[in-house]
């Protein structure tokens, strides 16, 4: 199957891939090991869809190994990428940053995972996230989307600056280590395009949480 991104909704919310699924990094402001992660999810997924509207984009289908079959139904199986994105004020960890504070209440949306199993990184497809939640973004009226960035990524959840950077980024509130960034989508259709010579692959499973 040809890849294909496709909306995350409660019908396919356990298609995310696992990694995503068992963290809470950006919906909670510190790090609780006696929640259960995956219904605390399945939980700011249902509120948010509620209140605000469609906040995910899962990676299905990529294509890359079109020999390889699966035990399980297509509908069954787990995705091989997800970004997570919604306003600023629905990820409290931000507030744990000094530049998070900077992140927009208006006008913007906040990315807050971008991730690629390690399997299928490489080919672009990281970039391919941050265009539909970009896209996304444009057909709601938004003018930009923000992440915070790692200068130094050492397997956290922060997206590395390198990363986004090559992706149309630019810093609009410096930090050391952990600067904002921001695509200005100022109303364009395809406000990006397809760096895949200078587009990092998607990043490894995190080993630590907070900044």
């Amino acid at each position: 199957m040809p890849p294909q991104i496709i909306d995350v909704d409660l019908e396919n919310f356990h298609r995310i891939p696992r990694e995503c699924r068992a963290t809470l990094f950006w919906e909670m402001d510190h790090d609780d090991r006696a929640v259960n992660a995956r219904f605390q999810k399945e939980e700011w997924f249902s509120s948010t869809l509620l209140e605000w509207g469609l906040c995910g984009k899962l990676l299905v289908g990529d294509g890359l190994d079109p020999g390889a079959m699966s035990a399980q139904p297509e509908s069954r199986q787990e995705g091989h990428g997800f970004a997570e994105f919604a306003p600023a004020t629905l990820f409290p960890r931000l507030q744990r940053f000094p530049a998070g504070e900077a992140a927009s209440p208006a006008g913007t949306v906040y990315l807050a995972y971008c991730y690629v199993t390690a399997a299928r990184r490489g080919h672009g497809l990281g970039t391919a996230l941050v265009r539909e939640v970009a896209r996304s973004a444009v057909d709601r009226g938004y003018r930009a989307v923000e992440a915070l960035g790692d200068r130094a990524w050492d397997g956290g959840w922060v997206i590395p600056v390198t990363f986004l950077a090559a992706n149309g980024f630019h810093v609009v509130r410096d930090d050391d280590r952990f600067p904002l960034l921001r695509l200005d989508l100022r109303g364009e259709r395809e406000p990006l395009r397809r760096r895949e010579e200078s587009a990092l692959p998607a990043f490894e499973i995190p080993t630590t949480g907070s900044p």
